[in-house]
C-alpha cells in the first residue's frame, strides 16, 4: 500500500495561546480586543478615542490608543490570584460531609426497603421528596468540598494598567473611575465616628486618587454629620499616606487599632513604630473632636442666637426708642455653621 506524507501544514500556535498563563485561564483581555467587546474592563484597557494621552494642543506624546501589539511581548497574567484555604479548616469539613453522606445513604436505603403498607401512596411521596432533598444537598456540598477564594493581584493590576508603555509614556492610570456612596440618616442612631471610619477606609484604598470619588448621602441633613465628615477629610491627609507607606490592613482606623496581635508583624521599615505611635495619637485626638462636635454645635448655636437677639433688640430700640418694643423681640433659634452662616433648613 502506497504511503504518502500529508502536505498539510500544522498551524502554529496563535498569539492568544502564547499570552495565556500556565494556569490555562482564558485570556479575556485579548478576547475583548479581537471581538471589539465594549463591556467591563475593555473600556478602560482599550480606549475608543484616537488621541488617548494627547496633550492639550492635540499633538500629545501618547501616539494613539493602546494597541494589542504593545502587549504581545508580555505574558498574560490573571488579575486575581487564588488564596489557599488552610487544611486545618478544609479537612475537618470534608470529613464531616463524608460522615453525613454515609449516614444519609444508609438512611435512604432503610427507608426504601421498609415501606409502609398501610399508606403506600404516602410512603411513595415521602420517598421521592427525601431522595430529591438528598440530591439537592449533594449538589450544594460538591462545590464546598474544594472552594476557591480569589484576591486581587495588585502587582499584576499595576503592571497592566499603570506601567509605562510606548503609548503611555507617563504611566497614567487606565483604571476606570470609581464612585462610592455612603448613606446615613440620623447621627444620633448612626454615630458619626462610624461613618467617618467608613469614609477613611475608602479613601485609603490603593486606587488612583483622581479616579476615586466618595459621596455622603445624609437623609437627615444634619450639621453634625457634615462637620464630622469635614474632620474626617482633615484626618485623611495623614491617615492615607500612613496606610500607603506601610501597607496597612485593614484601612479602617478603628478596626486597625483594635485588632489583636503584633502590629509590627511583617513590617520592615525602621520608622514604622514611630509613625504608628504618632498616627495613633492623631486618631485619638480625632475621636475626641468627633465626640465633642454635638456639644460644640449646641454651644455655638446658643452664642450666635444670643448675639442675633441682642442685635435685633438694639435695632428696634434705635428705631422706636422704646424698651417695651425691644422686649418683644421673638426668640431666634437656628443652627449655625462654623463660618457664621445659617445651616440650611433651620
Amino acid at each position: 500500500m502506497d504511503r504518502r506524507l500529508s502536505t498539510a501544514r500544522v498551524p502554529a500556535p496563535s498569539k492568544s495561546l502564547l499570552l495565556r498563563s500556565q494556569t490555562g485561564d482564558f485570556d479575556h483581555n485579548r478576547w475583548l480586543f479581537e471581538t471589539k467587546g465594549t463591556y467591563g474592563i475593555g473600556n478602560a484597557y482599550w480606549p475608543q478615542d484616537n488621541n488617548a494621552y494627547a496633550d492639550d494642543d492635540g499633538g500629545g506624546a501618547g501616539g494613539g490608543p493602546v494597541k494589542m501589539e504593545d502587549l504581545v511581548d508580555k505574558p498574560w497574567k490573571p488579575l486575581s490570584r487564588k488564596v489557599a484555604i488552610p487544611p486545618g479548616i478544609l479537612s475537618p469539613y470534608r470529613l464531616l460531609v463524608l460522615v453525613r453522606f454515609i449516614s444519609l445513604f444508609l438512611f435512604l436505603i432503610w427507608r426504601a426497603t421498609n415501606p409502609n403498607l398501610n399508606a403506600l401512596w404516602l410512603w411513595g411521596i415521602s420517598i421521592v421528596c427525601e431522595f430529591w432533598f438528598a440530591f439537592s444537598w449533594l449538589l450544594d456540598q460538591m462545590p464546598k468540598l474544594n472552594p476557591i477564594n480569589r484576591a486581587v493581584d495588585l502587582a499584576a493590576l499595576r503592571e497592566k494598567f499603570e506601567s509605562v508603555t510606548p503609548t503611555n509614556p507617563t504611566g497614567r492610570s487606565d483604571l476606570p473611575g470609581l464612585d462610592v456612596f455612603i448613606s446615613t440618616a440620623d447621627p444620633y442612631k448612626e454615630p458619626p465616628l462610624t461613618t467617618a471610619n467608613s469614609l477613611l477606609s475608602i479613601l485609603g484604598t490603593e486606587y488612583p486618587a483622581e479616579k476615586l470619588f466618595v459621596y455622603i448621602s445624609d437623609d437627615g441633613g444634619a450639621l453634625l454629620t457634615f462637620e464630622a465628615m469635614a474632620e474626617a477629610c482633615e484626618f485623611a491627609k495623614v491617615w492615607v499616606p500612613f496606610c500607603r507607606k506601610h501597607s496597612i490592613e485593614p484601612r479602617n482606623p478603628d478596626s486597625y487599632f483594635n485588632q489583636k496581635g503584633d502590629p509590627t508583624k511583617g513590617k520592615k521599615r525602621p520608622d514604622f513604630v514611630k509613625d504608628r505611635r504618632w498616627i495613633k495619637r492623631e486618631y485619638d485626638e480625632f475621636k475626641v473632636r468627633i465626640n465633642g462636635l454635638a456639644d460644640l454645635i449646641r454651644r455655638r448655636a446658643n452664642a450666635m442666637n444670643a448675639r442675633e437677639r441682642k442685635l435685633a433688640r438694639d435695632k428696634q430700640a434705635a428705631a422706636a426708642s422704646s424698651d417695651a418694643l425691644a422686649a418683644d423681640v421673638p426668640m431666634v433659634k437656628a443652627t449655625w455653621m462654623a463660618d457664621g452662616t445659617h445651616w440650611p433648613g433651620t
